[in-house]
C-alpha cells in the first residue's frame, strides 16, 4: 500500500514533486488520484513504476492498468515488467529505481551520493 499512498499524496496534494515511485502498487478504477489529475494544471510528477508478472496479491494487471489511467491523465510515467517475480523485490528492479533517484537529484548530488547509495 505505499506505492498507492505515494500516488495519493504526490497527485493530490504535493504535485511539487519530482517524482513517486510505486513498486507492485496500483490505484483502483474509481480512485481519488484520477479526479484530481482532471483537475490538474502544470507539470505533474513522474511516476517510476515496477511490477512483477507472477505477482498473485496485487496482479499485474492492476499495476498495467494504473499505469495507464495516470499516463492518459498527463503523467510522465516509466513501467517496467519483471517476468516470473512475484510480490518481491528483485536485484534488477532495485538497481533500475536506485538509477531513477539519483537522476532526479538535483546538480552534483546525484553523482556524489551514488557512490555511497548500494543495493
Amino acid at each position: 500500500m505505499g506505492g498507492c499512498m505515494a500516488m495519493h499524496l504526490a497527485y493530490r496534494n504535493h504535485q511539487d514533486v519530482a517524482g513517486v515511485f510505486a513498486l507492485s502498487s496500483f490505484l483502483n478504477k474509481a480512485s481519488a488520484v484520477y479526479q484530481a489529475l482532471q483537475k490538474a494544471n502544470g507539470v505533474l510528477p513522474e511516476l517510476f513504476q515496477c511490477h512483477g508478472t507472477a505477482d498473485e496479491l496485487v496482479l499485474y494487471s492492476w499495476g498495467e492498468e494504473t499505469n495507464s489511467m495516470l499516463r492518459s491523465l498527463g503523467v510522465n510515467t516509466q513501467f517496467h515488467s519483471f517476468p516470473g517475480v512475484y510480490h518481491d523485490l528483485s536485484k534488477t528492479e532495485l538497481e533500475k529505481l536506485k538509477s531513477w533517484i539519483l537522476n532526479k537529484l538535483p546538480g552534483d548530488t546525484g553523482r556524489q551520493n551514488e557512490s555511497r547509495m548500494t543495493c
